[in-house]
């Protein structure tokens, strides 16, 4: 699990699905890696039991190259989840009051699977089974 400041926050909170977001804020990847990012921004009130269910499935997102990166708080009234490929597009965003409204474990390891074995030119899933993943 990553941790940053609050320079992307900003940038995630103006973000729509579809927009590209700075390379600089993806990173680079490892060679053969397909990372997918989920960005969690804290806002107004607590997220350490949805942090810790998260934290509890970390093996299963990094299975499928998941990573997940903890901005700080920025005091907003919603906190907001942002799934972002690998090139830095945007999947999905949620913001809620309510940590029970943002997306599950089980709802990012499902985008983190997607993500990994989507084509990035096409979109269509590439074949999954060497993962023993079949959608």
């Amino acid at each position: 699990m990553i941790r940053s400041g609050l320079a992307a926050s900003g940038k995630l909170r103006r973000a729509r699905v579809g927009d590209l977001l700075p390379r600089r804020m993806v990173g680079s990847g490892r060679a053969r890696r397909l990372e997918a990012t989920a960005f969690v921004i804290p806002g107004a009130g607590d997220l350490s039991g949805y942090e810790q269910a998260l934290a509890a499935r970390a093996d299963d997102f990094s299975a499928w190259d998941g990573i997940l990166a903890w901005l700080e708080p920025d005091g907003e009234a919603e906190h907001l989840v942002a799934v972002v490929d690998r090139y830095g597009q945007l999947y999905e965003v949620t913001a809620s009051t309510d940590p029970s409204a943002l997306p599950s474990a089980d709802a990012l390891a499902e985008w983190f699977r997607f993500l990994a074995t989507a084509c990035p030119e096409c979109g269509v899933i590439d074949d999954p089974r060497p993962r023993d993943w079949v959608p």
